[in-house]
Order: C-alpha cells, then structure tokens, then sequence
C-alpha cells in the first residue's frame, strides 16, 4: 500500500463496513421478527427509487476496488492526485473523514434503536425522535452518508463514481422528502412544528 492506494484502502473499508452494518441490522430485525426494517419497500415510488439506487450502491462499493485492482481508464487514478502535497494529503483526509462519518452514522443508528428503517413503513411508523443528533437535522443519517460518497469519490476519484456519488445525493434528497410527507401524516402537527426547528442536510438554522 502506498501513497497512492493508501487513501482508496481506507476509504473503501469504510464504505464496506458501513454497508455490512446495514446489511446486519437489516437482517436482525427480520430474523428477530420484531419490527419491519423496511430492506424491502412498500411505496411505488420508492420502489421506483430502489431500481436507481442498487446499481448506485454497488458502484459505491465496487469502484474503489476496481481503481485498486484494474489500470485501465477510467479506473487509473489521475497522475495529478499522485503529485505534490496538495492532493495526496486531500485525499487522506477524504478517507479518515469516511470513517468519521461512519463512526457518527454508528451513533445515529444506536439512538435511533429499534425506531431505525430503512425504507418506509406504514404499518409500523415508530416514534417521532428530535433529540439527540435529530435535534439539529431531520435527516443526520442521509447527510452523513452523502458526505461519505463523495469522500469516497475524493479518495478513490474515477468519473464512475462521481456520476455515484451525484445520483446518490439526488436520491437522498428525493427519499428524503418522500419521508417527510409520510411523516406529517404520521405524526401531524409535532412533525410539522419540528420541520420548522431544523433543516433537512445542515446543522445550522433552518432553511425551508
């Protein structure tokens, strides 16, 4: 591992642990029986959402491989990355700032507990959480996880997993709203008071 490879190893453990964690929680909850995780979605558009995102997500963690395993374009990484201090050192600190993001996703998911899904389910909608990590932003999980799509394509740049990480932030926010709607039906005016605390991504006043 060099100086090179270096940064798409370590960003690319991230992205693999991240969705290995998913995977397992996902997979608990319907082998406990308990709740509905919603792995599989109910909603047309969703569903229609899900066609998008497989072949996103599998890009996500498989192109960093390919740069890894392959060198032809456009998996080569570009000889500017590899020059001087200035792009060598960004790409470290895209990858140690993926695991960042996966450490506070790991946060996020353990406050969340058993209320966490990962499509939406109206036969179980669960509780309506606004404290902790949810107190500054609707959507912290979403956020961190767009954050770690393009450390990943900053780590391990190839113009696949750019396109990636663009429709993969196009789909957070469409899943996003989607949730949103589904949850002032759910909960009602409490939602709707919170909406109007917090923002959807940032953790700063709320822009609507």
């Amino acid at each position: 591992m060099d100086t090179g490879t270096g940064p798409v190893y370590l960003a690319m453990f991230a992205v693999w642990c991240y969705w290995l964690g998913v995977a397992v929680m996902g997979l608990r909850a319907r082998l406990q029986g308990t709740r509905n995780a919603g792995l599989l979605p109910g909603q047309v558009l969703e569903k229609l959402m899900w066609i998008a995102w497989v072949p996103v997500i599998a890009g996500w963690i498989l192109f960093p491989w390919f740069t890894l395993s392959r060198d032809d374009v456009p998996w080569q990484l570009p000889p500017v990355v590899l020059e001087g201090i200035f792009w060598p050192g960004l790409r470290w600190l895209a990858a140690a700032a993926a695991w960042l993001c996966f450490a506070a996703t790991i946060f996020c998911w353990r406050w969340m507990g058993t209320n966490w899904r990962v499509a939406v389910t109206p036969d179980a909608p669960g509780e309506l959480i606004t404290d902790g990590p949810f107190s500054r932003v609707r959507h912290p999980i979403y956020a961190l996880s767009i954050t770690m799509i393009w450390c990943t394509s900053v780590a391990a740049p190839s113009w696949p997993l750019l396109v990636a990480a663009l429709m993969h932030t196009i789909l957070m926010n469409l899943k996003a709203r989607n949730e949103e709607q589904w949850m002032l039906q759910a909960h009602g005016q409490a939602y709707s008071d919170y909406q109007r605390g917090t923002n959807r991504f940032l953790p700063f006043r709320a822009i609507r």
